[in-house]
């Protein structure tokens, strides 16, 4: 990897992080920018390779399909998930699936680095009190810049120098892997193969509102593994189902449903 390649991602993985203000905030940053099947084809356009780039993004991308932050909370740390675990499986040929272990690794760390730079950011919020107890609103705009030199330091040259110094480590260590230790190879590919399966889980925990919404995930798996329909097609026909649906049995509970939470007072005799 060259000084400019790693540069160029480095200031991506800087660019992407939950804190920047840059590229529209965390909206294009943190919710476009670092998300791993889009930091996929940026990494793969700019080492040269987008097909590999592509695939790796979606690979790594399916465990993280339903993070979300609340309140600022980082379950896991996509920065260094897609512009370092990307980036440096690409440069060692390692697999899809490897390359999933890599990406968890890298954002476990990057929890880590996240909750040590939270800590250090404290001091600039006493800072900020002060300066609003004397009216300086000059000196509390200045600290939201002055802010953001522990999160490049962290964000673009720590992984600069890991993605320069660390291309050449990552292929010979995966080459001594496959040669020496096949078998933990076997395993990280076979966990970086399951771990998709959890990111998709979650996702439906969070968008099925009951666990008989999951029959209809399960129609449409069962059409593309077994009848391989492509996902356009069975777009198309949950579509429809969802329309038939709707117009005779969701209107029927839905009304169900209301006349159980309002049953009918019982008169009194006279």
């Amino acid at each position: 990897m060259s000084v400019l390649q790693a540069a160029i991602l480095a200031l991506l993985c800087y660019f992407g992080a939950l804190t920047t203000p840059w590229i529209l905030g965390t909206t294009g940053g943190w919710y476009v920018l670092t998300r791993p099947l889009v930091a996929g084809l940026l990494t793969g356009l700019i080492l040269g390779d987008v097909k590999t780039g592509v695939l790796i993004g979606i690979a790594v991308q399916l465990p993280f399909i339903a993070l979300i932050t609340p309140g600022g909370a980082v379950p896991s740390d996509l920065s260094f998930a897609s512009y370092l675990g990307i980036p440096l499986a690409m440069v060692a040929h390692a697999t899809p699936d490897l390359a999933v272990s890599l990406a968890v690794a890298f954002s476990v760390i990057g929890v880590a680095a996240w909750q040590l730079l939270s800590v250090g950011n404290a001091a600039w919020a006493h800072v900020g009190d002060r300066y609003a107890e004397e009216g300086n609103l000059q000196g509390i705009i200045s600290l939201n810049y002055l802010a953001q030199i522990g999160t490049f330091l962290l964000r673009a040259v720590l992984p600069f120098f890991i993605l320069f110094y660390g291309a050449n480590l990552a292929n010979n260590l995966v080459g001594f892997l496959n040669t020496s230790v096949p078998w933990l190879v076997t395993f990280l590919t076979v966990l970086g193969g399951a771990l998709p399966a959890v990111g998709i889980a979650i996702l439906l925990v969070q968008l099925a509102s009951s666990n008989r919404m999951l029959v209809w995930f399960i129609l449409g798996w069962s059409l593309v593994a077994y009848l391989k329909f492509t996902s356009v097609s069975v777009a198309v026909f949950g579509g429809i189902l969802a329309v038939i649906y709707y117009l005779y049995f969701y209107r029927i509970e839905a009304q169900e449903a209301a006349e159980a939470s309002n049953p009918p007072t019982p008169r009194r005799e006279a």
